[in-house]
């Protein structure tokens, strides 16, 4: 059952097997625990949700349509359960992706001597700063991106814009990074 695609697990769960959600939970579990805690910046608040988000997935398996991508389809129900969260908590409305820990996961490099790694600390801080400072829909797009490794056309579908939408939005993030380290 492993070597299923999403949408064939979907579907064999939709059909009566529960197994197959079983392995779409496995294998999606850490992604979305990762996603969901950026976005709410709380272990115990990122557990409710990551929880609610496979709940609504059991709940609404039956909506999935032939044709759909499982994975945008998941990062919405993820995304929603958590933004929700957030308005009824009146906590800040999305997280940044520029903390210390998701950009030294980028990062890392083992091999680099101790001035190099001074160097990168410095760059990574300076991207840090950069990432935090850029409007909230730029930053969505390049968690999505860099960091779940969505495509553009999952992106798309995960915020439900328009694919141009996201493809500038992507585009104008990365300028906005690259013009401000000319300043």
């Amino acid at each position: 059952m492993q070597d299923h695609t999403d949408e064939v697990l979907i579907r064999l769960y939709v059909e009566g097997d529960d197994n197959a959600l079983v392995v779409l939970t496995a294998r999606y579990f850490d992604a979305i625990y990762r996603y969901c805690y950026r976005l709410v910046q709380d272990t115990a608040v990122t557990e409710d949700v990551v929880q609610d988000t496979f709940i609504k997935v059991w709940k609404s398996a039956k909506t999935f349509r032939e044709g759909m991508v499982f994975k945008p389809w998941l990062y919405r129900i993820a995304h929603n359960t958590a933004i929700d969260f957030l308005r009824k908590k009146k906590m800040i409305t999305f997280s940044n992706i520029g903390n210390q820990e998701v950009i030294e996961e980028i990062f890392t490099d083992e091999s680099v001597n101790i001035m190099e790694e001074t160097i990168a600390q410095e760059e990574k801080d300076t991207l840090t700063k950069k990432i935090e400072s850029l409007p909230e829909h730029y930053k969505q797009v390049l968690l999505l991106r860099a960091e779940e490794m969505l495509t553009l056309e999952e992106i798309s579908m995960t915020l439900q814009k328009p694919l141009n939408t996201v493809k500038s939005l992507y585009r104008r993030a990365l300028k906005k990074l690259g013009s401000d380290s000319n300043s």
